[in-house]
C-alpha cells in the first residue's frame, strides 16, 4: 500500500543521546539513505520511525495522519533491524507468516505462499534461520517485512555480512521492490555501492543532527565531512590534526592553507602529473597494486600517505617500492570539509 510519510521536526532521546530535529518527506517509490559515522544517530532514527523509541518532539505523519504515538504494529511499517531479527524457533514460512498472524489476517496462508514464491524461498519454507545462508536470510527478512503490506520499509544495514553474489541479488530485490510495490524505503548503510544504486537522496547525520540533505551529485561535489568524503570515494582525506606542522612551502603546509574546519579531501591524482602550473610534489612509493581503474600507488609525501593512480592502459615501467615519484594536484580538485560536531551513542 503506497503512502506518503512526513517526518516533521522529529526529536528523540536515548540515554544521554539526543536525535533531531529531523525533517523528511518520504514519497512512494523513493529511497533515502541515512549516512553518518558510528554514533551519529542512524539506528536511533530508524527505531523512532518504527515506534520502538518514543518521539519526544515533532510528528510522524502517514498520509496526513499523526502516528507518532502509535504502537509499532499499528504503523503499517516494515522494519528490518541489524541482524535481521528472524525468529530462530520458526521456520522460513513461519517467520514470513508471523506479521500476519499477530494481525489475525484471514489470508495469511495464501499471502505467505505468494511471498515465498516471489523471493524464491519455496524450497526453503521448512528450514530454520540457522540453516540459511546470509543472502537467504536477507530474502526471508524482506519477505517478512512485506507480509503486512507496509506503507514504508526501514532497513538497517541491508548488505551486512553478505558476499558479492548475495549483495548483487539483494540489490536486484530492492530495485524490484521499489518498482513494483512503490513503497518508500529508508535505509542505513556503510556500503557506497548499495547507497548509490538504490537511494534517490541522502541524509547525513552528525551527533544526532541533520548535517546535510541532498542528492548524490551534491554529496560527491561537496562532502560535508571526512566520513562522507571517504564514503563517496575520495581516497585522500586529511583531517586538520594530520596537517599540523610542516615547513613553509611544504606539501603539508600547502594542504593546510586549503583545509576546511573538518579537513580536506581529494581524489587520487594521476601519474605522471599533468602538464600545467600546479606545484610538483614528491613522495616515496610504499605500495603498488592493480585495480580495474589502473594501478594504485601509495606514497609518503611530507609524512602523509597519499594515494595516486596510473590510469589504464598502463605504460611500463611501474614505480617500484622505495622509488621517489613526482605528482601534481590541481587545486580545483581539493574539497575543503566543513567542521563537524562530536559523536554520541546513537548508532
Amino acid at each position: 500500500m503506497s503512502s506518503e510519510w512526513v517526518v516533521d521536526g522529529l526529536e528523540a532521546d536515548l540515554d544521554h543521546f539526543h536525535l533531531g530535529p529531523v525533517d523528511l518527506t518520504l514519497t512512494p517509490g523513493r529511497a533515502v539513505a541515512v549516512l553518518g559515522a558510528s554514533g551519529a544517530g542512524k539506528t536511533t532514527l530508524l527505531r523512532a520511525l518504527a515506534g520502538f523509541l518514543r518521539v519526544t518532539r515533532g510528528r510522524i505523519l502517514r498520509d496526513g495522519v499523526d502516528i507518532s504515538e502509535w504502537e509499532p504494529e499499528e504503523r503499517g511499517l516494515g522494519y528490518v533491524p541489524q541482524g535481521l531479527g528472524l525468529l530462530p524457533h520458526r521456520t522460513v514460512a513461519g517467520n514470513v507468516r508471523y506479521p500476519m498472524e499477530i494481525r489475525a489476517r484471514a489470508d495469511a496462508g495464501p499471502r505467505t505462499r505468494e511471498l515465498l514464491e516471489r523471493f524464491h524461498l519455496g524450497p526453503l519454507a521448512q528450514r530454520y534461520p540457522a540453516r540459511l545462508s546470509g543472502g537467504e536470510q536477507q530474502r526471508v527478512a524482506i519477505a517478512r517485512a512485506l507480509a503486512a503490506d507496509p506503507g514504508l520499509i526501514v532497513w538497517d544495514e541491508p548488505w551486512q555480512g553478505l558476499d558479492v553474489l548475495a549483495r548483487h541479488e539483494l540489490g536486484s530485490v530492492l530495485d524490484d521492490l521499489r518498482a513494483t510495490e512503490q513503497v518508500p524505503i529508508v535505509l542505513v548503510t556503510h556500503d557506497p555501492a548499495l547507497a548509490f544504486s538504490i537511494a534517490d537522496s541522502f541524509v547525513v547525520l552528525t551527533a544526532g543532527r541533520v548535517r546535510e540533505q541532498c542528492d548524490a551529485l551534491t554529496l560527491m561535489a561537496a562532502p560535508a565531512d571526512a566520513f562522507v568524503a571517504r564514503f563517496v570515494g575520495f581516497e585522500n582525506v586529511f583531517e586538520p590534526s594530520a596537517l599540523a606542522g610542516g615547513a613553509p612551502g611544504s606539501f603539508r603546509s600547502w594542504l593546510r592553507q586549503r583545509v576546511g574546519g573538518d579537513g580536506v579531501a581529494f581524489a587520487s591524482p594521476d601519474l605522471p602529473g599533468r602538464d600545467g602550473s600546479d606545484p610538483i610534489w614528491e613522495g616515496k612509493v610504499r605500495s603498488v597494486r592493480p585495480t580495474p581503474q589502473g594501478i594504485t600507488i601509495e606514497v609518503v609525501a611530507d609524512e602523509l600517505m597519499v594515494t595516486l593512480r596510473m590510469p589504464s592502459p598502463v605504460t611500463p615501467p611501474l614505480p617500484t617500492l622505495g622509488e621517489r615519484v613526482a605528482f601534481r594536484i590541481d587545486p580545483a580538485s581539493l574539497r575543503p570539509l566543513r567542521a563537524a560536531g562530536g559523536r554520541g551513542p546513537g548508532g
